[in-house]
């Protein structure tokens, strides 16, 4: 079973010249997997560090490759709510549509977690808005079910502003 390389910890630590010591030196892998197949854009982009997102990507990182979970770095990114983070994957090509194993959208995170500047910056990069505002994950609720179960009221009002018919149903107001 992989575990975390020093890469992956300078990554998570957002220690930019520990990164790049690595990656020149070779040691490790830009995509090397870690624990729970996370890559060190993974552990980068979770813990808000765009600087070494950006390392990353500069020397080969893939930006949509997924963990063991089927988490993207733009699902870690929304979990923590990190929009400078979310703005750079996105620049990148970032898939808003990736699905995990239990089918979350990094949509559904941030609505789940209330990260309401991360939900408008999501909604925006959608090709297909709709399809997201109606992504089921396995348990058949959409992101704007898990912003109600949340009680996150701010992010179901940016819902609704921002044409999502779910978020003007009964079912998603916050009593």
């Amino acid at each position: 079973m992989p575990v975390d390389t020093a890469l992956h910890k300078a990554a998570h630590q957002g220690d930019d010249a520990q990164v790049q010591e690595i990656i020149s030196s070779g040691e490790v892998e830009v995509n090397a997997p870690g624990a729970a197949e996370r890559r060190a854009l993974h552990r980068a982009a979770g813990a808000g560090h765009t600087s070494v997102c950006k390392l990353l990507a500069e020397n080969g990182a893939t930006i949509d490759v997924a963990d063991k979970a089927g988490r993207t770095a733009l699902h870690w990114a929304a979990i923590s709510g990190h929009a400078e983070v979310i703005k750079f994957l996105l620049e990148k090509g970032a898939d808003v549509m990736a699905a995990t194993k239990s089918k979350m959208t990094p949509l559904h995170a941030a609505c789940e977690a209330g990260h309401k500047e991360v939900v408008v910056l999501l909604i925006n990069a959608a090709k297909d808005q709709e399809a997201l505002f109606n992504a089921q994950d396995g348990d058949g609720k959409t992101p704007c079910d898990l912003a109600v179960g949340g009680k996150n009221k701010a992010v179901v009002e940016e819902l609704k502003k921002m044409g999502d018919k779910n978020a003007a149903s009964a079912a998603c107001t916050i009593q």
